[in-house]
């Protein structure tokens, strides 16, 4: 076997290790939030006095126990969900994937009832925005986390918006499994083929530095303008069956901007993953590491990460998971959805995100509105679900049927009450539902 070939089987036998059975198939869910001063509605950064690392170690304990970089406090790990930073301070809960959602909203639920009593008295939100409303690039720090550090650096020579993203945004991620190579070529491809229509769903990036943003899912907008190597579409993924070979040869043609070896981080500038010159001797977890360092709407890590949703409060958060399980652990679903996606190419694709950029719900695909494919999506996605996932999803009719996305709505909201009714997306605002 030459060397091309053993790197990219070195991959692809990681990439086998996430396959699953059929009956233990299950769902992730990541949500990154936004943390402001409630009465100015200035963010927090993670040095303050009563800053991001504050409220770690108001956390700490209790059940949980700490994730540290040198002195810094920069997580917490709990047995239902690791909490982590993004480079601005933006607080992510990973909830564990389990079989049932209600697992994960009670863990969510969770995590909500411990930091909550710590904001109140601290006069905070906890916001599920797509995008800071109101600070400045320049206001914010960098976390202390090494990797963000190598990351900013590199980003300043690929994209104008890329500080944006790692200071500025907030999503949700939706991981989901697969069986086998067959299933993740379908799923793979599905994932791609809906990201448009599930960024315009999720749309909920009203504000830049309080001024209203005037297009939709401007996270698509700043992928697109952060590392064109490494984010928006994969090229060649609607082109043909794309396999765990192609995966490998993707990130192999990446540069990985910094490696984790040994337990240490090191730039690699533009070298890219296949001329590292010991990668052959890299441990799963390293290789797992260089996996995380792309960013496409759709990315694998021995589970499919579903990436181009906006941060959205619950229960939209819910909904959102709940939408990709009915219609991705579904046969019928997925089969129907696979053979639509089949007559779409790459050039199709881009002209779609960038249509529904401009046109929103009005944005035509195959002869049919976004709107149009959004409701016969969350209709199938309904028939399959239990009682509780169905009114999930159906926290999305009314926005849907209106035409409207949570980013819209919150512009309405700010019309008439000013602009603190954006504290609609805070977290801690809703109430816990009886399940």
């Amino acid at each position: 076997m030459d060397q091309d070939a053993s790197h990219i089987q070195k991959i692809v036998s990681l990439l086998k290790q996430g396959e699953k059975r059929d009956n233990n198939l299950q769902i992730g869910l990541e949500i990154e939030h936004i943390i402001l001063e409630k009465d100015s509605l200035r963010t927090i950064d993670y040095y303050e006095a009563y800053g991001i690392e504050y409220l770690l170690n108001q956390m700490k304990g209790k059940g949980y126990e700490g994730i540290y970089e040198e002195t810094h406090l920069i997580g917490l790990k709990h047995s239902d969900y690791i909490i982590t930073l993004e480079p601005g301070g933006q607080i992510e809960i990973s909830l564990i994937a389990k079989e049932k959602l209600t697992d994960l909203y009670n863990a969510y639920w969770h995590f909500l009832q411990h930091i909550s009593p710590i904001l109140e008295k601290e006069n905070m939100l906890i916001m599920c925005i797509g995008y800071n409303p109101t600070s400045r690039i320049d206001e914010l720090p960098f976390n202390p986390k090494k990797r963000y550090r190598h990351m900013s650096e590199y980003f300043s020579q690929t994209g104008h918006l890329s500080h944006h993203m790692m200071k500025h945004t907030a999503s949700i991620q939706i991981v989901i499994d697969y069986r086998n190579e067959d299933d993740f070529i379908k799923k793979f491809r599905v994932a791609h083929y809906l990201s448009p229509f599930l960024a315009l769903l999720s749309d909920n990036s009203p504000y830049c530095q309080k001024k209203p943003v005037e297009q939709y899912s401007l996270r698509t907008a700043i992928w697109d303008n952060t590392d064109s190597e490494r984010c928006g579409i994969i090229p060649g993924v609607m082109n043909k069956a794309f396999s765990y070979e192609d995966y490998a040869s993707y990130i192999l043609e990446t540069p990985p901007i910094l490696v984790n070896r040994y337990g240490e981080f090191m730039s690699t500038g533009k070298i890219r993953t296949k001329d590292i010159q010991d990668f052959l001797e890299y441990e799963d977890a390293e290789v797992d590491h260089l996996l995380s360092m792309v960013f496409p709407d759709v990315r694998v890590r021995r589970y499919i990460e579903i990436r181009m949703a906006d941060s959205v409060p619950l229960p939209l958060s819910l909904g959102l998971a709940a939408l990709i399980k009915n219609l991705f652990y579904n046969d019928k679903n997925l089969d129907e959805l696979y053979r639509l996606s089949l007559n779409m190419t790459d050039d199709e694709l881009c002209e779609l995100r960038k249509k529904m950029q401009q046109e929103g719900f009005e944005a035509t695909y195959d002869g049919k509105t976004c709107q149009e494919i959004l409701e016969t999506l969350l209709a199938k996605a309904k028939e399959n679900a239990d009682e509780i996932e169905k009114r999930w999803i159906e926290s999305f009719d009314d926005f849907v049927s209106r035409r409207t996305t949570p980013a819209m709505h919150s512009r309405n909201l700010v019309d008439k009450f000013g602009f603190h009714a954006l504290s609609w997306c805070a977290a801690h605002n809703w109430q816990q539902e009886e399940l």
